[in-house]
């Protein structure tokens, strides 16, 4: 049996619709001073829920954390969070304008680990244990500014947008290259699969990885921090000292936080790259400071 050839090109386009169709490519903030300009994709909807979804679960979490009064419980390190978070928001504005106007929230949970994290919308939650990790406010604003970072560029919504994509990544090479098994005269199976495999790879060339988002947040973080009057160079500091954290803790025993924050060399050195980028806004904002203060004497 000999199949006419455009029906591979039928099913080719149909992968390509699979693969493109219900995304958007967009880019979820201004560049900022670091030149952000990765473009990003989104399923249709899903920013949206994630919203919603995040807004619904940070309310259950904080409500159970309630139920065991494990929120807030010292007033002192609750206002530090909340000074320092208060410092950063209003400089979300270099990458996203309307996040100004988000209903932020911000509070302290009583758990010895090393975690923090700000959801879609500005839900934010810091774990006692960072704080007692961190030796300066301008490391744990680098840390608050890198997980503000994560919600300005909507990444929770773009690691399900790109789960998805795989998916149909998947689905669309084994439509494919089943319709070429089945043929049984008149096809080269080799170059099906070579064409269909580059197509995929083609659409697979844009989707970022974990490390990539990471590092998105760390340069972000750096200029929040920094138009916020908190030293940069803090963030080096603090990371530097989660490799041999991590190294410590070993796999097996490792927290959530180092596991899903690589804190390999290349992410000090890629901080340390960006720094002077983002040097003369902390000079800016620590000449403002101190004008301001001198002003009220």
């Amino acid at each position: 049996m000999k199949i006419h050839p455009t029906l591979l090109q039928r099913a080719a386009i149909l992968l390509a619709i699979s693969l493109l169709g219900g995304c958007a490519s967009v880019s979820s903030t201004d560049s900022g001073a670091i030149g952000l300009d990765r473009k990003q994709y989104f399923s249709d909807g899903v920013r949206e829920r994630v919203l919603t979804d995040a807004a619904k679960g940070y309310n259950e979490n904080l409500t159970k954390a309630l139920t065991h009064r494990a929120v807030n419980a010292d007033a002192k390190s609750t206002q530090r969070v909340v000074n320092i978070t208060n410092r950063l928001i209003p400089h979300a504005k270099a990458f996203r304008a309307e996040a100004v106007d988000w209903q932020w929230e911000v509070n302290v949970l009583s758990v010895d680990e090393v975690n923090a994290y700000c959801m879609a919308g500005g839900k934010i939650m810091i774990y006692t244990g960072l704080l007692d990790a961190v030796q300066s406010d301008d490391e744990l604003a680098a840390v608050i500014g890198h997980e503000i970072a994560h919600a300005l560029r909507d990444h929770t919504a773009e690691k399900i947008s790109t789960k998805s994509r795989n998916n149909s990544v998947a689905s669309g090479l084994g439509s494919v290259l089943s319709i070429g098994l089945a043929l049984t005269t008149g096809i080269n199976l080799h170059k099906t699969a070579q064409d269909v495999s580059q197509l995929g790879a083609h659409a697979m060339a844009n989707l970022p990885n974990s490390r990539e988002l990471e590092h998105e947040a760390d340069r972000m973080g750096l200029e929040l921090m920094a138009r916020a009057g908190y030293n940069p160079m803090a963030a080096a500091a603090f990371w530097r000292r989660s490799i041999e954290a991590s190294a410590k803790e070993g796999q097996a025993n490792k927290s959530a936080f180092w596991s899903t924050h690589p804190s390999g060399g290349d992410r000090v050195n890629d901080i340390l790259a960006i720094a002077p980028k983002v040097q003369p806004l902390y000079q800016d904002a620590t000449a403002a400071a101190k004008t301001k203060t001198e002003a009220t004497k």
